[in-house]
């Protein structure tokens, strides 16, 4: 079995290094036609043993294994014509040409399938190279083995996830969580015939298939039931190449998936055979629609949100007592003229039996709230019941750390089939409505009582004891027996603790086991890395040597190699130091004239300043921007840094890191790096702060500031590649306790505060 992770991890590190990649967006875009492509491959492959007389719809010279498979196949410029060439010669056509053309000679559904995917996508590697090497890393995970295919599965997850960021506005992307919750409550069963028409990427038909699968399906008859009864229509590229593969990995043979827009499909035109008995769907909210979209639909519901026209097609689409279930803002369930009319249509032709309010923070990252509601076509609402999901003890809202999870529902569940009121359930006639205004208010909830003086020192007691204990168990976690810096926390100085700016002590603590080597001294003794660090700085060195030769980084001025006496810690004897210019190429930006207000009055580029950066964190915008004179004249005409690169700041405050979620310029005091393919992207991101930190105090480099020669000099810990995963895994899972620890902190001084504010009131209160 391939290490699946490890084979993702690597292809985002070969992207990054292709200047042809500008944004989450494209890599994923990339990584999707390559995706569907190989897998199309692999499925061809099986239905070729199964079924007599198959053939691919996909030329042969451009299926998968007859170009892609050769670790040393066609690459460079090459691979590059072979997949971009837009020739008017057939012979001479490229992939993409090809492909888009595809049903001018095969008119199949498989056909107009595999048309739909390339006319939506692109080629935006400009590398052959690094594309050669994206292709060798894909062909490392086999689809046809089980358990390739199952822990894919799960990091599939992950890649979906990271369209939040990439995406535009309206789009947001459902937590796994929440699709399951949907779909368990609407019960789709064998033969329902079940329809997202804002499919996006695919999570609510995967969750449906799911479902049928594991309570109804028990045949082969009634696999091929559900074979032809899950349909999904999306309009966005990206999410729609990533959908279909995700419901190929599902199992699906031949999806019933369409690169469409559903708010296109004439209203007056859908009858009886276009009907569903399932619609399940989170359609875009916020968002535009295409100029004229409206017209489509009666004149009484036509307004230019997407949400409230998605509203009114999905009633449409429904059979006589089909039932939905969709995700909707605020902004939908309340609000005058065409909103209520959309809501009247929706309370007077269906049931709109439930809705469960979920915090604002569950689509992170948006803040916008929103709610799940449950109805069935055919007879008119008499009353509703609403939920209110709350955030789980303790926690203020949801985020990447912290999403929301499938386990948080099952009060929900519970509920769901013995409704009582309670503080979180309430029931509403809808006689009692307003301007069939939805946002109604809890009648049942409670208002917190004022706690009396001992009560909130008892609970800042309780949170001093929480955060103690915290501390304590965080420390244990690192290691057996604590060494150093944190032995002397966790045994004299877990006082120090008062505040959120004394954590960075503790994070300087963890981040020192880790290139020192300690955190992972256990892992070490339990794990023998496939290939040693020698073997992977050669693999360095000679990617390096490469990029020199075709003149994409500079040949050093000199050999060097690193002289014991500079050697400013010790380390595991399988690691290695090496210069931190062996193991990334780095650029250092620059500064525009301010004077010179043509190249910051018409702004179109992004740039960053420090100022911009957060530590640890993701830049997703700028404060400033700067103009194509300023590109051309200032940084000769060089593409910006592009999205998901790291970068460093290494002047006046020194070792801020951050990874940009944007494509960007930025100043001379930062820096952006571009790690070796071996060498990984996020050991970088948590280590060169504390590696810079020690070079200074150690005087291993001289002065308080850095240069382009001090960080040419500047010494990096190299441990072999499966241990830098490792690493990551466990100081990303200690960062993430630590900024749990300043949470509580910060909730600590607030309760200090209100604990004062309170003794000083009930004190004048009494005299």
């Amino acid at each position: 079995m391939a290490n699946v992770g490890a084979v993702v991890n690597g292809i985002r590190n070969i992207m990054r290094q292709d200047r042809g990649i500008s944004g989450d967006a494209q890599r994923l875009e990339q990584l999707g036609w390559m995706l569907f492509l190989k897998i199309m491959d692999d499925k061809d492959k099986e239905l070729e043993v199964i079924k007599d007389n198959y053939v691919s719809v996909i030329p042969e010279k451009f299926q998968w294994r007859n170009w892609a498979t050769d670790p040393e196949g066609i690459t460079g410029d090459e691979l590059l014509n072979f997949i971009d060439n837009n020739s008017e010669k057939e012979h001479e056509k490229g992939l993409f040409s090809s492909l888009r053309n595809l049903t001018k000679k095969n008119s199949s559904k498989r056909a107009i399938l595999v048309q739909e995917v390339f006319e939506g996508n692109n080629n935006y590697m400009k590398s052959g190279y690094e594309l050669r090497k994206v292709i060798n890393k894909l062909n490392e995970i086999d689809f046809t083995k089980s358990e390739d295919k199952h822990v894919f599965g799960n990091i599939y997850e992950t890649i979906l996830q990271e369209l939040r960021d990439a995406g535009n506005k309206g789009e947001y992307y459902t937590p796994r969580a929440v699709t399951q919750l949907m779909t368990m409550l609407t019960n789709p069963k064998l033969g329902d015939k079940v329809l997202d028409p804002a499919a996006g990427t695919g999570g609510f038909l995967t969750a449906a298939i799911d479902h049928v699968r594991e309570h109804f399906v028990k045949t082969v008859d009634d696999e091929a039931i559900l074979q032809n009864s899950i349909t999904g229509w999306e309009l966005k590229p990206v999410a729609y190449v990533l959908g279909l593969t995700n419901l190929i990995l599902h199992e699906m043979e031949l999806p019933d998936y369409h690169y469409i827009d559903s708010l296109k499909k004439e209203y007056n035109s859908i009858g009886k055979k276009d009907k569903v008995d399932v619609i399940l769907a989170n359609p875009p909210f916020g968002a535009s629609i295409a100029d004229g979209v409206e017209t489509n639909f009666p004149a009484n519901y036509r307004c230019k949100e997407s949400a409230d026209l998605f509203i009114v097609l999905m009633i449409q689409l429904l059979k006589d007592n089909g039932k939905c279930a969709i995700v909707l803002p605020d902004g939908s369930i309340t609000g005058e003229g065409i909103k209520s009319r959309i809501r009247e249509k929706l309370l007077t032709e269906c049931n709109l039996h439930t809705i469960i309010r979920l915090p604002q923070s569950t689509f992170f990252p948006a803040t916008v709230s929103t709610n799940l509601l449950f109805f069935e076509k055919g007879t008119p609402t008499k009353e509703i019941w609403y939920y209110e999901h709350k955030l789980p003890e303790g926690q203020k809202s949801y985020s990447k750390l912290k999403p929301i999870r499938f386990e948080e529902f099952n009060p929900i569940i519970e509920w769901w089939n013995n409704r009582v009121e309670s503080e979180f359930a309430y029931k509403i006639n809808i006689d009692d409505l307003k301007e069939w205004d939805l946002n109604v208010t809890n009648p049942n909830k409670k208002e917190d009582a004022k706690k009396s003086p001992k009560q909130l020192y008892t609970l800042f007691e309780n949170s001093q004891n929480n955060i103690n204990k915290e501390i304590k168990d965080l420390t244990n976690e690192i290691l057996e027996k604590p060494t150093g810096i944190l032995e002397s926390i966790v045994n004299q100085n877990i006082e120090l603790f008062k505040n959120k700016e004394s954590v960075s002590v503790l994070r300087d603590a963890i981040l020192l086991e880790a290139i020192t080597g300690n955190l992972t001294a256990s892992w070490r003794e339990k794990n023998k890395c496939k290939e040693t660090v020698i073997e992977l700085l050669k693999k360095v060195k000679l990617e390096k040597d490469k990029k020199i030769r075709n003149k994409e980084v500079k040949p050093d001025k000199e050999k060097r190699t690193i002289d014991k006496s500079i050697i400013p810690y010790e380390i595991p004897n399988v690691w290695q130091f090496a210069y931190f210019n062996d193991i990334s190429n780095f650029q250092i930006g620059k500064t525009p004239a301010t004077k010179q207000m043509e190249y910051w009055s018409q702004g179109e580029f992004n740039w960053l300043s420090i100022g911009d950066m957060e530590h640890y964190g993701s830049i997703l915008h700028t404060s400033k921007k700067i103009s194509k004179d300023a590109v051309k004249e200032v940084f000769n005409g060089q593409l910006p840094s592009p999205a998901e690169t790291l970068l460093m700041s290494f002047k006046l405050t020194i070792g801020k890191m951050s990874i940009t979620k944007i494509a960007t310029y930025h100043n001379e005091a930062i820096i952006s790096i571009y790690p070796y393919t071996q060498i990984e992207r996020d050991y970088l991101f948590y280590l060169l702060p504390i590696v810079t930190k020690l070079s200074i105090s150690k005087k291993v480099l001289m002065g308080q500031t850095f240069n382009s020669k001090s960080l040419t000099d500047l010494i990096v810990p190299i441990p072999p590649h499966e241990e830098q995963l490792e690493i990551i895994k466990r100081v990303k899972h200690l960062m993430d306790k630590c900024k749990n620890i300043e949470g509580k902190l910060i909730e600590h001084n607030e309760l200090s505060m209100q604990l004062i504010q309170s003794a000083i009131e009930n004190h004048f209160v009494k005299n």
